[in-house]
Parts: structure tokens; sequence; C-alpha cells
């Protein structure tokens, strides 16, 4: 009976523990992050957060104790927890949006979409000739998709390197009037801003539907990039299809009025897929560590039966990876095309090898 009470009072005071110093320490990366003034000012209230923080830490681990105790014995605890509900009240109140900036050039121009039906007018449709990461030719174009004409699509993953159990995920959807689009959720970069992974769950970056050209979202990844990339196809209707490309166009025209953050963990290229997924019932999907290791979202994928083909993962792996083909082809405008039938051919090859 004493070790099960030293074990639960050991566990409340590590739970405290925690909660004070994941407070303290989130409420300093925000003031950093998203307060007035420059990052000299800032981080100056960074540290003196910091270090209140750290100078209270005693009182956190008796909080049970603390409406007992007298002003002189709180004093600092009170001061730490008023200045990160201070903190908060301004974060989550007076920090929005300003898509008065100027932005990356490949993420310069949102999609202006329209829905009539099933036609899909979209402005701004991004088709970049790159060269290298630094040397490219901005390009948009205005284009019209008909929803009846939709008649494939694809989970596209493309894992950072040396990071594998992160990754970009995105969609591509293919017509019967040869169109192809690919449709990727980013967190959109001001000019000269690096995707950095702790400021970007700070309200660093906006969220943006990236509607574009194969050979440009693609292509970009794999030959210029030189990232993994999966081209999974994905086992759906032409109804599921259509509902889920109508599901994100409709997305992206909702961040046109009303702009939201981008952030790592809940509304990120994964969270927003899996968001119009739901929308559209079926299988049941993720919500826990899956959804935050985007890296590994293809074995889910695979195991819930979105991906087509008769392979086993490991050599769906294979048959869908395209990067070491895009090194030696072409980003030109027959880029989806070719891109289709390398996959068809691979799974072939695959197939054939298993036997």
């Amino acid at each position: 009976m004493n070790f099960v009470r030293r074990a639960l009072g050991w566990c409340g005071r590590f739970c405290c523990a925690f909660g004070w110093w994941f407070v303290g320490i989130w409420s300093a990366l925000a003031i950093y992050f998203t307060g007035p003034g420059s990052k000299w000012f800032t981080g100056a209230l960074a540290v003196a957060v910091v270090a209140l923080f750290w100078f209270a830490r005693r009182e956190p681990l008796r909080l049970w104790q603390w409406f007992r105790k007298s002003w002189p014995e709180k004093r600092l605890t009170s001061t730490a927890l008023v200045a990160a509900a201070a903190i908060a009240i301004y974060y989550f109140g007076f920090v929005t949006p300003d898509t008065n900036v100027e932005w990356s050039p490949e993420q310069a121009r949102h999609p202006i979409v329209e829905i009539d039906g099933d036609k899909i007018h979209v402005q701004n449709v991004r088709n970049f000739t790159w060269r290298s990461r630094t040397d490219f030719t901005p390009g948009f174009y205005d284009r019209t998709y008909d929803l009846s004409k939709l008649n494939s699509m694809y989970y596209v993953v493309a894992p950072m390197p040396g990071l594998d159990a992160v990754a970009h995920v995105f969609v591509c959807f293919g017509f019967s009037d040869g169109q192809t689009v690919a449709v990727s959720v980013e967190g959109r970069r001001r000019l000269g801003q690096p995707y950095q992974l702790i400021p970007s769950m700070f309200r660093q970056l906006q969220l943006m539907y990236v509607v574009g050209d194969e050979r440009d979202i693609v292509g970009l990844r794999g030959k210029i990039w030189k990232t993994p990339v999966f081209f999974y196809p994905a086992r759906a209707t032409p109804e599921r299809m259509q509902a889920i490309f109508k599901s994100m166009m409709e997305g992206a025209h909702q961040l046109e009025e009303h702009p939201e953050f981008y952030n790592l963990i809940w509304n990120n290229c994964m969270t927003r897929i899996l968001m119009h997924l739901r929308r559209l019932g079926g299988h049941s999907l993720p919500h826990d560590l899956q959804v935050l290791l985007t890296g590994l979202s293809d074995r889910t994928a695979f195991n819930l039966g979105y991906i087509d083909t008769d392979l086993t993962f490991e050599q769906a792996r294979r048959a869908f990876r395209v990067d070491p083909w895009m090194e030696t082809t072409p980003l030109d405008e027959t880029f989806g095309a070719r891109l289709r039938e390398t996959i068809e051919r691979q799974e072939a090859e695959e197939r054939e090898a298993g036997k």
C-alpha cells in the first residue's frame, strides 16, 4: 500500500512538473515568435518568462497546497501563471493572419476557385519551370476541371531527407480529357523565410492550398529537391474521387476569405487531407500519432485499403517510387502522362518479379 502511495505521489509530482514546464516553454516560444517588436525585444521577453518559471519551479510540485499559502509564498507562481495567461490571450486573441505581405514566389498567388455544378474553375494554377532551387521561370494559368471526367486519384508521399517518418503528402488527380492536377496543402512562407519545424508550430506560416501542374509540384520534389517521391494510385469510386476533389477546392476557396495559420501538429498537409476524407465518411481514420508521422502514412493507407494494388506493401513502395525515374526525364508538358505510364510499368515489373 505504501508503494502505491509513493508511486501515485511520484506520478503526481511528475505531471505537475511536466505541465509547469510545458506552459513555461510554450509561453516563451509564443512570445518570442509572435510578440510585437524586434526579435531582440521578444527574445528578452522569452528569457524573462523562462527565468520566472525557473525561480518559481518549486511551487508547482505542491499545487494542492497553493490556495493555503500566503502571498509572499506564492507570488512567483502567481506572477508566472498570470504572465502565461496574458501571453495566451495575446496569442489566441490578437495574432491573426496578415495577407498583405510579400510571399515566396512559388506561393505568391493563392488559387481562386469558383464552383459551378460539375465545373470547377481555378485561377492561378501553378506551372513553374524549375531548373534548380533558385533558377526557375514563374508561371500560372487558369483552368476548368470537369468533375464528370475525373477518373483517377493518387496519394503522393515525399519524405524529408534523413527523416523518413516525416513527409509532405498531397493528392493528384487525372481526367479522361488528359488533364492532370496536383493539390498540395502547404505552409505559406514570406519571401526569404525558410520552412522550420518549431516556428511552424507558432503561427509563422499561413495555410495554403497549392493547385498546380504535376510537372511543377511533383517534379520539383523528385528532380530538383532530390527527395524520395512515392506516387500511389488510390482505390476509390469515381463518385468518391469527385467528392474529394470538390471538397478540397471548397477548402481552397474558404481560405480566400478566411485565412488560417498552418500548424505542424494540427493544421497541416495530412490533417487537411484527413479532414476532407472524414467529411465523406467511409473507413475509420486515425486520430493518433499516425497523423503526425506522415512519412508512415502510406502504410496506414495501404492497411486501410486506400492503395489500389495487389502487391505487398514492400513491393508497392518499390513499384510506386518515381524519383529515380525523374532524374533522367524532362519536366515538360507530357510529364503527367509519362508519370502514369511509368508507375504502371514498374508495378507490372514488380508483379512479374514476385511470381
